[in-house]
C-alpha cells in the first residue's frame, strides 16, 4: 500500500486560502470583543459569609501550628462532636506567640491534631479579643505545600510523557486561567452580557491553547473551527433549554449572594457555566477526530471522501461513548454530597433529578453531551473536506514500480 507522510497531506492552496479567509474575521471578532467587553474600573466587592472577610480591627490572617490538644475535661462517654469540641481545648503557636485556638465542631470532627499547620484569624492583638474569647480562630487547614507539590508533580508527569507538546499545553492552560481571571470574571461582575463574554472568552482560549499545544497547521485550524461550531451550538442549546426549563433560580448560597448583590441573571450564568464546562471536552473530541482523519488519509490515500468520513466516524462513535461517560461521572462526582442527601429523602429518582440544583446539573450534562456528539461528525466532515483535496494520489509510475517489485 502506498503510504503518505503528513507533509504530503498538506491541504490544497485553495483550501488554505479559504481557511485563512474564515480565520481572519474570527480572530478580528474575538479581538474586538475583548476590547469592547474588557472590564473597566474597580471590581465590585460582594458580601460573603466567609469569616476572613469580616475581621475586626487589629485582627489578621496568619498560619499557626497546633501545639496541644487537651480532651481531659470531656466526659468519658461523650461522643457528640459538638460537645467534644466544646470540652476540648487547643493551643496554637503563630509568629512566636502561643495562645488558645477555637476549632469549629465540623473541623474537630475532621480531625485537628497537634503538629497540624492551620490557617487562623489572629485576635491576640485585637481590642475585640475579649469578645471572641480566644487568641486564634480556626479557618482551614494550610494546604499550600501539598497542593503546590501536587501541581509540580502534575507538570513533571506531563513533561515526561508529552515532552515539548505537554509544556505548550501547560502554557495554554495558564493562558486560559488568565483569560478567566483577568477578563471573564471581572467583565461579568462589571455588568457585561455574561453569555457574550463567555463566547469571546472561549474563542480566545481556543485560539491560543490549540495552536500552542498542537502547532500552527491546517489540521489544528480545522479542529479549532470544529470547536467553535460546537461552542456556538452548545451556547444556543444551553440558552434555549435554560429558558424552557425555568432554571433562572438561585439554589445555592453563592447563587443567593449573586442574586441579591448584583443584577446578574441566574440563567445567563448557567449558560456561561455550560459553555466553559464543555470547552475542554469539545477541544478533546475535535482534535482527536481531525487527527483520525489525517492518519486514515495518510494510510489509505485512495479512500473516497465518504469512505474516509465513515471510517473516521467509527473512531468518533467510540469517542462519543467514552466522553459522554466522562461528562456524566464528572458531574455526578462533583454533586455527590447533594445526591446523597436527595437519596435519603422519600421521593422518586426522576423527581430528584428535576428539582433544584440537580436540575441544573442534569441540563448541563445533556446540553454538553449533545454539543460534543454533534461536534464530532461536523469536525470529521470538515477534516475530510480539508485533507481530501490536498491528498496526493499515487502516480501511474508508482503503481508500475509497485507491480514490478511484486513480481520480483
Amino acid at each position: 500500500m502506498h503510504m503518505q507522510s503528513h507533509a504530503q497531506l498538506a491541504a490544497s492552496l485553495r483550501t488554505r486560502v479559504t481557511m485563512i479567509a474564515c480565520l481572519i474575521p474570527l480572530v478580528a471578532l474575538t479581538i474586538v470583543g475583548l476590547f469592547a467587553l474588557w472590564p473597566g474600573g474597580a471590581q465590585e466587592t460582594l458580601p460573603t459569609d466567609d469569616p476572613t472577610a469580616q475581621m475586626d480591627k487589629g485582627a489578621k490572617h496568619t498560619v499557626a501550628t497546633v501545639t496541644a490538644v487537651d480532651s481531659s475535661a470531656c466526659e468519658p462517654d461523650t461522643t457528640d462532636p459538638a460537645q467534644l469540641a466544646d470540652c476540648t481545648t487547643f493551643q496554637a503557636e503563630a509568629d512566636g506567640d502561643t495562645g488558645s485556638l477555637y476549632v469549629t465542631p465540623d473541623a474537630f470532627q475532621a480531625g485537628v491534631n497537634a503538629g497540624d499547620e492551620v490557617k487562623v484569624i489572629d485576635f491576640s492583638n485585637s481590642p475585640d479579643k475579649a469578645n471572641t474569647g480566644t487568641d486564634y480562630i480556626f479557618i482551614d487547614y494550610d494546604r499550600d505545600v501539598p497542593i503546590l507539590a501536587l501541581a509540580i508533580i502534575y507538570g513533571i508527569v506531563v513533561l515526561a510523557v508529552a515532552g515539548l507538546r505537554g509544556f505548550r499545553a501547560i502554557l495554554g492552560l495558564g493562558f486560559a486561567g488568565l483569560v478567566l481571571l483577568a477578563f471573564m470574571f471581572p467583565a461579568i461582575l462589571g455588568g457585561k452580557p455574561p453569555v457574550l463574554v463567555a463566547m469571546v472568552s472561549a474563542s480566545a482560549i481556543m485560539m491560543i491553547a490549540l495552536y500552542l499545544a498542537h502547532g500552527i497547521s491546517t489540521r489544528t485550524t480545522t479542529a479549532m473551527f470544529g470547536t467553535i461550531l460546537g461552542i456556538i451550538l452548545t451556547g444556543v442549546l444551553g440558552a434555549w433549554m435554560t429558558s424552557w426549563a425555568n432554571l433562572g433560580i438561585a439554589y445555592t448560597e453563592d447563587g443567593f449572594i449573586l442574586a441579591d448583590s448584583t443584577n446578574l441573571a441566574m440563567d445567563d450564568l448557567i449558560v456561561c457555566a455550560i459553555l466553559i464546562t464543555g470547552l475542554g471536552v469539545l477541544n478533546d473530541v475535535t482534535i482527536t477526530q481531525v487527527s483520525a482523519v489525517w492518519e486514515l488519509a495518510a494510510v489509505a490515500p485512495d479512500l473516497r471522501g465518504r469512505h474516509l468520513f465513515a471510517r473516521a466516524m467509527r473512531i468518533g462513535r467510540d469517542h462519543i461513548a467514552s466522553t459522554v461517560y466522562t461528562i456524566t461521572f464528572a458531574y455526578a462526582g462533583s454533586a455527590l454530597m447533594t445526591l446523597l442527601i436527595f437519596s435519603a429523602n422519600d421521593q422518586s429518582f426522576f423527581e430528584t433529578l428535576t428539582l433544584g440544583e440537580m436540575s441544573i446539573e442534569v441540563v448541563s450534562i445533556l446540553v454538553c453531551s449533545i454539543g460534543l456528539v454533534i461536534a464530532i461528525p461536523l469536525t470529521t466532515a470538515l477534516g475530510v473536506l480539508v485533507v481530501r483535496p490536498g491528498a496526493q494520489r499515487p502516480s501511474r509510475s508508482t503503481f508500475a514500480s509497485q507491480r514490478t517489485a511484486a513480481r520480483h
